[in-house]
């Protein structure tokens, strides 16, 4: 038994001499390691016990570790060995707020905090000078551990690398080498190429393999002002390029003069009066049949009355150029010389852009109220013999008493007799056109007879008109739009063969909403109209026995400035009447009490409130085009939805089965309101089914 105790306390202590410490006790200022193939959790446990520090161990820590030293180590010393011995198995030390420390693999130390020690695991970010941040990065990148990560930021030029901070020490020294500046500037003034051309072909052909033109290793840019080209590079790379600008530049010299230039948005006829001021060629006339000269507005009216008749396309003593316009094609056809074709080359490009477009909504409202107030009687007294002795007749009432006795009259008359029924119709056509309570009588006085008409009317007629028309028409375009009818108006009558053949004459107007707009729009982001807005309708026929009608017509012709997207009141009337029309016989009518007897009184009273409001809209782009159309196509579906709920609106089915194409949809994107102002808020979404 005593030998046994021997053995055991000898193996005891050779384990002991054998662990990953030596056995030393916990207060000693000093220590030696020797760790042959030990457990790395049980050496994180025999460093937390002779440093005092705390540990967080996480699950997927696990390995075997040997450390050796020749000389003891402080407990600062220890640490810092233990740090660099979990760095090399691949594991970080990350403090806590409780004072302990985190032992965690590498992988994703680039997304949690900064690590302790020496060489612990942070993030830096390092400011660019010269080179861009995109080069820089993919030339820092394969320097960067497994562990660490490389992020470039083009907005601030700079980049951001996580790693150990020893190999963070190494990227700067790397950066501060190759952020040098080293390019140099050259410009290059081109004889008889266009700058523009020579850069564009430049840059294609400077670009890297699969890159964008322009990213290679000299930048290109062009100086149309004294036709020259700016190189910013690396001297050598610039050295390379200049024979090759000077060949191209030499090579246009003995170039052809004529050259065609295909016009992807402006029209060639609109265009070719412009250039030929420009060189000093008589304008030529625009044909009668082409679609510029038909084009209304100012400037064309302008144009069209100062151009001369059309000059042949041949050279004169003096003149630079030579410009014609091929009908085929909306193509210019241009004979000069290099500098005069790179200077209109340089005119058509400014010009030749996508313009702008405006819708025009207007919105005309109508408010009308009439009342009109009729009182009358009329008298009729006979002989014996039926003639007349004496009436009282108003002709402009509704109903007359004339035609009423007439057809009373008539009945005497023989059957057959033409007189009878044509007074009978017109008795019949009088009542027919009376409006209100109509009511006589008549009767014998001894051998004489007599008879009254009592006529009392009131009409109140009121209306609410309310028309929008819209339109949208390209920047200084004039455009029109017409809703309505084409009504005959008689314009005269001939009598012809004794009045047997008699024919007539008329035309035909226009009646309903009509808009005619030609927008301007400013600098400023403000629109310049020029308008006319007319709305007609039919009031009815001039009298009872004549056809000829009576139209209402509201028509404002004006210009003015109206901001994008607002608001503005174009014109408008406020009309009140008041009508007192008294017919009655002289002395009779003014008698007290008994007047009323002997005459008619009509009281009429108009009120009429029109207004005429106008709200331009810039249309700057495609997506702003795309994004109207899918609104008004939205609001058109719903409301047949609700016309008919359930079943499928005749937009849908037509758009499906015959255009066979989807219906428009809005972007996804806000409308920048004009220069100065705020951004405008985006279209009211689509209503859906």
């Amino acid at each position: 038994m005593k030998r046994s105790n021997v053995i055991g306390a000898v193996m005891a202590a050779v384990l002991v001499a054998q662990g990953p410490l030596t056995a030393a006790p916990a207060a000693a200022q000093s220590q030696t390691l020797n760790v042959q193939g030990a457990d790395i959790r049980a050496f994180i446990q025999d460093v937390a016990r002779s440093t005092g520090r705390t540990f967080i161990v996480d699950p997927g820590v696990s390995g075997t570790v040997t450390v050796s030293s020749d000389r003891p180590l402080s407990r600062t010393q220890l640490f810092e060995v233990f740090l660099s011995t979990l760095r090399a198995n691949g594991l970080v030390v990350t403090p806590t707020a409780s004072g302990a420390y985190r032992i965690s693999p590498a992988q994703g130390a680039a997304q949690g905090p900064a690590t302790v020690g020496s060489e612990r695991f942070s993030t830096e970010v390092f400011q660019l000078r010269n080179i861009d941040a995109a080069s820089a990065a993919e030339t820092i990148r394969p320097l960067v551990g497994a562990q660490g990560q490389v992020l470039a930021n083009p907005g601030a030029n700079s980049v951001v690398v996580a790693d150990f901070s020893d190999n963070l020490v190494r990227i700067r020294a790397l950066i501060g080498r190759i952020d040098v500046d080293r390019t140099g500037f050259e410009v290059v003034t081109l004889e008889n190429s266009s700058a523009r051309e020579i850069a564009n072909v430049l840059q294609t052909v400077l670009a890297p393999p699969g890159g964008q033109p322009g990213s290679g290793m000299v930048t290109v840019t062009p100086v149309e002002s004294s036709n020259s080209i700016v190189l910013r590079g690396d001297p050598s790379a610039m050295a390379r390029i200049r024979p090759l600008i000077e060949d191209l530049d030499r090579r246009a010299e003995s170039a052809d003069d004529v050259r065609v230039v295909f016009l992807q948005h402006a029209d060639a006829e609109a265009l070719l009066p412009v250039l030929q001021q420009v060189v000093g060629q008589p304008v030529t006339a625009a044909t009668a049949n082409s679609p510029a000269s038909g084009r209304s507005g100012a400037g064309s009216d302008a144009a069209a009355a100062a151009a001369p008749a059309a000059a042949p396309a041949v050279p004169v003593a003096g003149q630079s150029a030579v410009i014609a316009r091929f009908p085929g094609a909306n193509a210019l056809v241009i004979s000069a010389s290099a500098d005069t074709q790179r200077m209109l080359a340089e005119v058509i490009r400014q010009l030749d852009q996508r313009r702008q477009q405006v819708l025009i909504e207007a919105i005309v409202v109508e408010l009308s109220d009439n009342a009109v107030k009729e009182l009358g009687v009329q008298w009729l007294l006979a002989g014996a013999d039926g003639n007349p002795v004496g009436l009282t007749n108003y002709s402009d009432r509704a109903a007359p008493l004339v035609p009423l006795a007439g057809g009373a009259g008539a009945g005497q008359l023989p059957a057959g007799d033409p007189l009878r029924e044509q007074l009978q119709n017109l008795a019949l056509n009088t009542l027919l056109g009376a409006n209100g309570f109509i009511g006589g009588g008549g009767g014998r006085i001894g051998d004489g007879l007599f008879g009254f008409i009592i006529n009392a009317a009131k009409t109140d007629a009121g209306s609410n008109l309310l028309q929008t028309p819209s339109l949208m028409t390209l920047n200084n375009e004039e455009a029109t739009i017409l809703v309505g009818q084409e009504v005959p108006i008689t314009t005269g009558e001939t009598l012809l063969d004794g009045n047997a053949n008699p024919f007539r004459t008329t035309q035909r107007q226009d009646i309903g909403v009509k808009l005619v707009v030609r927008p301007q729009i400013n600098a400023g982001g403000s629109i310049t109209l020029f308008l006319r807005q007319e709305v007609s309708s039919i009031n009815g026929v001039l009298t009872d026995s004549a056809n000829d009608l009576v139209l209402n017509k509201r028509e404002l012709e004006t210009t003015l400035v109206v901001d994008d997207g607002d608001i503005a009141v174009a014109g408008g009337l406020l009309d009140q009447n008041d009508r007192l029309s008294v017919d009655g016989v002289p002395g009779l009518a003014s008698l007290p009490y008994v007047g009323g007897l002997f005459r008619s009184t009509s009281r009429q009273r108009g009120r009429t409130n029109l207004m005429v409001f106008i709200r331009p809209t810039i249309i700057r782009s495609p997506a702003d085009a795309q994004a109207l159309a899918a609104d008004r196509w939205g609001y058109m579906r719903q409301q047949q939805l609700n016309n008919a709920p359930g079943v499928e609106p005749s937009l849908d089915e037509m758009l499906r089965d015959y255009m066979r194409t989807q219906a428009p949809t809005a972007p996804d994107y806000t409308i920048t309101a004009p220069v100065g102002d705020v951004t405008a808020a985006p279209l009211p979404p689509v209503p859906q089914g």
